[in-house]
């Protein structure tokens, strides 16, 4: 048992220099399973303690999980690692779904992302931007079974990346931090055995073995077919296919990467995605000729516009695949493209090409709900994330006559339409006169937020930023300095999505 261990530490160390992490600081996810405990004492073997630190999210279903939680503080301790618990607050917000404890069928899922979200706060919190888990082989093989018996394609199949961003994390303006998984490659049996041989215990969660959850069902085949090798719910079998389509994956995406740079313009500051209309073969532009190629670079321009955390739905994904073969092939047969109408699904809404633009890629027009208001007044020099996708920030430049204690605030379009309706209905006549057309189009510039300047706090607020531009001031207004980009940076390649 001591070789598995010195193994597992060497495997770990190994590939925590191989990724340049093993003189960072890491943030260890720590439930008080098997499996991450392992992690933990493997990890602290490897790199040592110094750098690490450890936090494990109390879901709080179980009346037992507080005392979990404790023990895993004192192995923490033990191992000379810094612990902090974070406690799930369910049913706290009056009508608040995202609080609301889950239906059964969803439990799973809504706990993933409540847990990511907290994990990620913890990161901000310490500074700390690279976080283990435990995940390892069994979790690969219930991963790749779970998703093909959801259809899924190459990407699906591939099963989990050994890094990737974090997903849920709830957005600052600042790079998410990186998910890494340094025991994808270890089975379930030999980090039991690992806990075993050197006194480490773990608590097993009763609600893994609740086969109303779907995936506690595959985890139950995989574990009765360990080493059968006839069956097809062996993990090994499993794994191979799942090596196959990574490699596949990887092939993909160095075209993808080549297409998206050569076809691709992003408008960092309207949050906007262009593809172009360059012929490629089959009549259709360079960029979706190849049918697997044109899906990767819809859902990367689709994850780049809308920052959601989960991909488009397959259904949403075709019915924009639809509308540009449909385009071309009506272009084909009568000399003109069809559907010059915006199509909206999956969060964005896509507006077909002119003589003047290419494929045009926008946030849909976003509903009042979706945006929560922000109440409180910012002072200048300080910046907030709107809608998820946008970082908003507001300075006075050394010529600014406005005081420093003045404060401002970021509305919808339709908020700010309802208070300065002739202002903005002026200030787009002007941007039309100055900017190009795919600046100026209605589905782009409704989605974009407008700033509002109060120089005192007894003073009326004044427009200054709209439609993605500054609004013409007044004298004591000028100086201003108002920036709008997206987070995503300019590569449409932040918008793949990991599950």
């Amino acid at each position: 048992m001591a070789l598995a261990a010195a193994q597992a530490v060497g495997h770990v160390r190994g590939l925590l220099e191989r990724l340049g992490l093993a003189d960072k600081r890491l943030l260890l996810a720590v439930s008080g399973g098997a499996d991450s405990m392992a992690l933990a004492y493997i990890v602290s073997r490897a790199i040592g303690f110094e750098g690490c630190m450890a936090v494990t999210v109390d879901h709080g279903f179980r009346a037992e999980s507080a005392l979990e939680a404790a023990a895993v503080g004192r192995y923490m301790r033990k191992l000379g690692i810094r612990h902090e618990v974070r406690r799930l607050e369910w049913g706290t917000g009056k009508g608040s779904a995202a609080t609301q404890v889950p239906p059964i069928q969803r439990l799973e899922e809504v706990a993933r992302q409540q847990r990511y979200a907290e994990i990620g706060d913890v990161c901000h919190k310490h500074g700390v931007h690279t976080v283990l888990t435990g995940h390892h082989a069994g979790d690969q093989a219930e991963t790749f079974l779970f998703r093909f018996m959801r259809h899924s394609g190459i990407y699906g199949l591939s099963g989990m990346p050994l890094q990737v961003p974090l997903p849920f994390v709830r957005p600052t303006g600042e790079p998410a931090p990186v998910l890494v998984r340094p025991l994808l490659d270890l089975d379930k049996h030999a980090l039991y055995e690992i806990c075993k041989a050197h006194g480490i215990e773990w608590h097993e969660d009763a609600s893994n073995r609740d086969t109303r959850i779907r995936r506690n069902l595959l985890r139950q085949a995989i574990g009765e077919a360990a080493g059968d090798t006839t069956s097809p719910f062996n993990s090994a079998s499993l794994l191979k296919v799942c090596k196959t389509m990574q490699g596949h994956r990887e092939f993909i995406n160095q075209n993808v990467a080549r297409l998206v740079e050569k076809h691709s313009t992003v408008y960092t500051h309207l949050g906007m995605a262009e593809l172009s209309t360059v012929a490629g073969s089959h009549g259709l532009p360079g960029w979706a000729s190849n049918a697997a190629l044109r899906e990767r670079i819809l859902v990367s321009v689709i994850g780049w516009v809308n920052c959601k955390d989960h991909p488009p739905e397959l259904a949403q994904l075709r019915q924009l695949e639809r509308t540009i073969l449909d385009f071309y092939a009506k272009q084909h047969t009568s000399g003109t493209g069809s559907a010059r109408a915006p199509t909206s699904a999956a969060g964005i809404t896509m507006i077909p090409p002119t003589s003047s633009h290419g494929w045009l890629f926008c946030r849909q027009n976003p509903r009042a709900s979706e945006i929560p208001l922000h109440s409180g007044d910012m002072a200048l020099g300080a910046a907030l994330v709107w809608d998820r996708r946008l970082l908003v920030s507001v300075r006075r430049t050394p010529e600014c006559a406005i005081a420093e204690s003045a404060t401002w605030q970021v509305h919808p379009l339709h908020a700010a339409m309802q208070q300065w309706g002739d202002q903005v209905s002026e200030h787009r006549r002007a941007l039309r006169a100055t900017r190009r057309p795919a600046e100026v189009l209605q589905a782009v510039l409704a989605s974009q937020p407008a700033v509002s300047v109060k120089p005192a706090s007894d003073a009326q607020p004044r427009l200054v930023f709209a439609l993605g531009a500054p609004v013409a001031q007044l004298p004591g207004f000028l100086g201003l300095d108002v920036t709008v980009r997206a987070l995503q940076g300019t590569s449409l390649a932040a918008g793949e999505w990991v599950a």
